[in-house]
Order: structure tokens, then sequence, then C-alpha cells
């Protein structure tokens, strides 16, 4: 008892401390959210180490190909709406400052404030967007749910001019949602809007609309309402505008000349033709196959952008090169149209460009990916090349910090697909292998890249390359594991409730047995004994040698006899605390009650390790043993009866033998009692045997085969200690 008073001690001490450890860290994160709920701060540099990931730092991207480079975040694809998102979904009022610059035309780039429920996908959020757009030369505000809802569009008089850094702020405090611009030339623009239905919390971030983009030196921090008079000055922010009318539907005045919609439908178009003009000598990508192994010759080629990281690659319509460390005179991004010069070297199935300058011509011109198979692929036909092919997932690897490997299988034929800065993609970690999917990249048999185990590589680009055709079969190895182990551990406990069940309704008859042995000793054998002693004091007063004490004194014996009948088939009801004691000593101790009274003696022995024995069999031996031992008092009158209980490896067999008169089992048949032996015995599937010859006594012998424990020995004493039980 005093043990199991310190465990629960121990246990209680131990509980309280848990629950106040738990209402101490969930009241620190509490006061925490709020702390920066109510103080947002955020300052980023993009000054990483060059094995840092975006989502180390915060940032969750959805769409888009975004890399850290020299001070800056970049998004080098012209994805429609990627974004690249961090924050606290409690922050309220804040202010957002950065400088943007725009990669190609005809797309827009800024910050998402009070975004949340993100997803991959145009205008897939819910919050507001503000950001410079060069189609228009306009500086934006606008909301998303899931669609587009623009509020207000202000112009931009010195124009948004591509490859141009431009200071963004943006500020949201309560339902006022306000921006501003300046631009290199000094102009600053200022809009605002004031949404009666506004969004009150939520992340930010980056999103660029059809074009690549830049950002650097980002700060955000709690807006107060000095911030936004300080950033509208003299104006008040209104509500949104009212839907654009379609100029189509306007009836057109051929005398009035809009220069100003002129020049701002058509001037980006203008500029990008003045600016950017193509040398005509350029030869094509395939025809630099045809040089000499041994010759560098300095080549000039036209091609689209179809990778920029970790190396570019640049594509025309006759193939594809591959360009490593380019100096590039602005950033290019996928889909741009490039003019290359450089030393060309041919490797063993496509070019590379070395010690080359690469120079913008114009932007969007995606290249559409060349569909082939994964045989057509391994030839080497399309190095350098953008492709799209097929493949079941083997498996996913990360490869340093960097980079993702997948491995693909098609037929008898292997490859792998690699991608940087896939950090931020939630898609491709979900993958399972054994998936169908359709996978773009670029193709490349550089033994830097298949590491001499695939014939080539594909680099991806983006987590949009990644294409899910058809999960996994269900019938895979891990699935048949996993629901064999399933079966078995139902079947286990299938086991153990029907063992517990057989148990407990074992128990019940034991109880039964109990208490009808106690209203037994309590009624009957009390009865014989008071009838016995007014028997007894009967015969006293009657007079000696007379008719009627006699028949006084054979009553009496009579009762005697009814009384020690009685009290052995107490002993017989009673399991003598069968499951505390053990079966030798409990059958020890029934024997001693059986033979109490008479000058038989009692001996037991054991062979083998003693161990725990299901109730069911130990309480089917102890009665075969209780009858045995009843039947040799009863009809042998032996002067020793020897009991033994042997422990085998895989049974248990108990013996009783008498030295008594012994009978000839083939001549006078077995009685009810043998008969009731034999049946318990097979109840349990054992094993019994009677030996007996006239005048050399009777041994008995019952063998039941002894399951073994599924659970080790320590268990009972844990179940004892769970549920309160003393301690042996």
């Amino acid at each position: 008892m005093p043990l199991k008073r310190y465990v629960r001690g121990w246990l209680s001490a131990g509980l309280f401390l848990i629950a106040s450890l738990f209402l101490a860290v969930f009241a620190v994160r509490l006061t925490w959210l709020k702390w920066q709920a109510r103080n947002p701060h955020f300052h980023d540099g993009f000054n990483w180490q060059s094995s840092a990931q975006p989502r180390e730092r915060g940032w969750q991207a959805f769409g888009g190909a975004w890399q850290v480079l020299d001070g800056t975040m970049q998004n080098v694809s012209d994805d429609r709406g990627g974004k690249l998102v961090n924050g606290n979904l409690a922050w309220r009022d804040y202010m957002i400052q950065a400088d943007v610059q725009l990669l190609s035309e005809t797309g827009d780039a800024g910050f998402v404030a009070r975004t949340n429920n993100e997803e991959i996908g145009v205008d897939a959020y819910h919050g507001y967007f503000a950001g410079l757009r060069d189609l228009d030369d306009t500086l934006i505000i606008g909301r998303a749910d899931f669609g587009w809802h623009e509020f207000r569009a202000t112009v931009v008089h010195s124009h948004v001019h591509t490859r141009t850094w431009y200071h963004l702020t943006m500020i949201v405090r309560g339902c006022v949602i306000a921006a501003s611009a300046v631009t290199p030339e000094g102009e600053r623009v200022v809009s605002s809007v004031l949404d009666s239905g506004c969004i009150q919390t939520g992340r930010f971030g980056l999103q660029s609309y059809s074009t690549g983009a830049i950002w650097q030196n980002l700060d955000l921090r709690p807006a107060t309402d000095a911030d936004l008079a300080a950033l509208l000055g003299n104006q008040n922010p209104t509500p949104p505008d009212p839907p654009a009318v379609d100029s189509a539907k306007l009836p057109v005045d051929p005398s009035i000349s809009n220069l100003v919609a002129y020049e701002r439908t058509f001037g980006p178009m203008l500029r990008a033709l003045r600016d950017n003009h193509a040398d005509p000598n350029a030869q094509p990508i395939a025809s630099l196959r045809l040089l000499a192994p041994n010759l560098s010759p300095h080549v000039t080629l036209h091609g689209v952008v179809t990778l920029v990281s970790p190396t570019l690659f640049i594509q025309d319509s006759s193939g594809g090169i591959a360009i490593p460390n380019p100096h590039l005179v602005i950033p290019v991004q996928i889909g741009d149209a490039v003019e290359a010069s450089g030393d060309a070297e041919f490797h063993n199935f496509s070019s590379i460009l070395r010690s080359s300058s690469v120079r913008l011509l114009w932007s969007h011109t995606q290249v559409p990916a060349l569909a082939v198979t994964a045989s057509q692929a391994a030839t080497g036909s399309f190095d350098s090349q953008f492709v799209e092919t097929e493949g079941t997932l083997a498996s996913t690897a990360s490869i340093g910090q960097r980079s993702v490997m997948l491995r693909f299988d098609e037929g008898s034929q292997s490859f792998v697909a690699r991608a940087e800065n896939l950090d931020d993609s939630a898609f491709i970690r979900a993958l399972k292998p054994g998936s169908r999917l359709r996978v773009r990249g670029i193709c490349v048999t550089d033994k830097a890249y298949t590491g001499n185990q695939v014939p080539f590589a594909l680099l991806m680009r983006s987590a949009g390359d990644l294409l899910l055709l058809e999960p996994p079969p269900w019938w895979n190895t891990a699935h048949i594991v996993e629901l064999a182990t399933l079966l078995l551990v139902f079947s286990l406990c299938l086991h153990f409730a029907y063992a517990a069940f057989k148990r407990s309704r074992l128990r019940a008859v034991i109880e039964e047995r109990e208490r009808i042995a106690m209203e037994m000793h309590d009624t009957l054998a009390q009865s014989f004994a008071g009838l016995a002693f007014q028997l007894e004091a009967l015969s006293g007063d009657a007079h000696p040698g007379s008719e009627m004490q006699r028949q006084l004194e054979s009553t009496v014996d009579l009762v005697r006899f009814g009384h020690s009948q009685a009290r052995r088939e107490i002993a017989a009801l009673r399991p003598g605390n069968l499951e505390q004691l053990g079966l030798p000593k409990a059958i020890e101790q029934a024997a001693l009650k059986i033979t109490q009274g008479t000058e038989i003696a009692v001996s037991l022995s054991m062979r083998g390790v003693p161990r725990d024995i299901p109730l069911r069999i130990s309480d089917a031996l102890f009665r075969i043993g209780q009858e045995a031992i009843a039947n040799a008092v009863r009809h042998a009158k032996p002067h020793h009866i020897h009991l033994r209980v042997s422990f085998g490896k895989s049974s248990i067999m108990l013996e009783v033998h008498d030295d008594g008169r012994g009978f000839d089992p083939t001549q006078e048949g077995f009685g009810f009692g043998i008969r009731c032996m034999r049946e318990r015995a097979e109840r349990v599937g054992g094993a019994f045997r009677i030996h007996s010859t006239l005048g050399h006594g009777t041994r008995i012998a019952v063998r039941v085969r002894s399951p073994r424990p599924l659970l080790p020995a320590w268990w009972p004493r844990l179940q004892d200690l769970k549920w309160g039980k003393p301690l042996p």
C-alpha cells in the first residue's frame, strides 16, 4: 500500500506539472500572438547565404519561380499571379515599403496586404493588391476574392518603364488602403480608397502578374494615422471607382485626338521597338553542331530564355544551348527573347556558349514544350531543349539545401527531374512514389546532373512543370503491409477481448460458486451441526442401552456423515484462492480440507518452473484434482495421496496418485465422477488418463497444452499498479 500511495503521489504531481506547463505555454503563446497583432515588424534586405531558402525566412510561395540574387528577391517567371507571402494572419494595420522593378511589358508588380486563404492561381486569395502596371502606366489598387476587383488606377505621367527602380509604399489602416510610387524622375503618385466592407487582418507578400519582377530593401512596420496623413497629404480616401465602361460601346468622334490614351496604350510597345534591336547576322543554334571539336569560334545567337537558374538556357526553332555564367546587361526572365554572343564549344550532344554577353530583345515569347517519350529523350537528340514527358515517380530526394531531385521510371527507361529553390512547393513534397506525372523541363545529358546513373535529366523551372496524371495505386507494398498490420492488431484486440470475456464469465461462475458455498456453510452445514448437538443431548437423556438410545446414536452418525459430506461439497465449490495461491498450493489446500478428520496423508511435488496459467485451465485442473481426491477418500480407503504438478514448455500435467484398494476400470465401468473429470479435461483441450488395478491404488493424470503468453511477465504487475491493486 505505501508503494501504491507513493506512485499515485508522483503521478498526480507529474500530471499537475504537465498541466501547469501547458497552461503557461498557452498563455505565453496567446500573449505573443496579441503582441504580434499589435506590433507587426519585418525587414528583409535579401542578403542571404547561398544555401538559404525562402521557407527558412518565413516566405511561402504560390506560383512563380523565386530566387534571391545580389540582395534582391526575384520572380524570374511571368506567371499570371505568382505570390510570395510572409507574416502573421493576425496583423492588422501596417505599412510596406520596397523598391520594385518590372522585367517585361504588359504586366504589373507590387504588394499584397491582409491576405489569407492563398492558393496557386490568378487572384487566388482574399486580400488587397497595390502595384505598378506598365501596360497603361498606372499605379493600381484592388482587391482579390478569387477574382479581381480593381478599385482605382492612377496615371504615372512619367511612364512606368521596365528594368527601372520605383519606390513603392502601401498602407492598410482600418478600411483605408493607400499606396504611393516615386519614379526615378522624382514624380510622386498617390492613390487611396475606402473599402466599406474591408478585410480586417492578414499577411503580406509580393506579387507579379504576367511579368517577372525584382524587389529590394523590403521593410514593414505598424502604420499610424500620422503615416497615413503623411502619405495622403490633402487627399481624402474615397470609395472605389465604378467598373470601367467598354470603350467599344461609346460613340467615337473622329475629330477628337486623344493623345494621352494613345500614349498609354501603345507607348510601352513603341519603347520596346526603339530600345531593342537585333543583329541580322545571328546564326541558328543547330548550326553549332557542325563545328569541329577543337574550335571555339565567336558566334551570335538569337533565342528565347527557357531557364534562368542554375544555368541560363536559350532555345530557337532549331535547338537549345546552355550559357554558363553569362554577362547580363539587364536581368532576364523565362520567356524573354535575347541576343547572346560568345565562344561556342561543342559537347556530346549540344553546344555551350562561354564568355558570353546576353542582351534582351523583347519579352513574352514563351517556347512550348516538345512532347517526347523517355526513350526519345535518352538518345540525346533533344539535349538543352525544353521538353515534356511522362513517367512514374520512383522516389523523391533533397540534394543539399538548394535542389530537389525526383527519380522516374518509364518502361525500361529511367530519368531524373531536378529543380532549384522548390522549397516553397507543398505539392512536390506531398507526391508519393507510384504517382503518374507529366514533367516539363530542359533536357540535359551532362553528368553533373545525371550523375552517370541515368541517360538524361530534366531541369524544372517551377512546381508548375509537374502535372499529376494519376495517384499511386492503392495496392502497393506499403499499403499491403499496413493492412496486414491493421488486421493483425485487430485480431489481437479481438483475441484479447474474447479472452477477457471468457475470463470474466469464468470469474462470474467462480464467484457464484463462492456464494453458494457460503450459503451452504451458513445454512446446511450449520443446521447439520446444530442437529447433531441436539441429538447428542437427547441421546444423553435417554435410558442407557434402550432402543431409543440406539436409534438416536444411529441418527447422530447419519447427521455427522451428512455434515462431513456437506463440508466436502463446500470445499469442492470454493476454489481456495486459486489465482492468488496458484494451482499447486490451491490443490494441496483442497486435499487437506477434504481429508480433514481422516488419517490420510497428503503430499505435493512439483516439476519444472511454475508460471501463470490461464484461469479456465487452472480451474479445470483444480476441479479434476478435487474430484479425484474426493473419489479416493470415498471409495479407495487410502493411507496416502500424492499430488504432482509438472510445468513443461508447452503443457501442464496434474497427477493424483493414491495407495488405496483400486479397481478394475474394464469390469466395473466408469462412474459419474470419472465422466465429469474426462469432460472437464476435453473442454480445455486436455488428455485424461486413469490407471488402476485391484490392491495397487489408482493414478489419474491430466495433461493440458498451455498457450505461451503474448505479453511479457511484467505486464500483470503494471496492470496491478494501474488499477491500484496491492503488489505481492
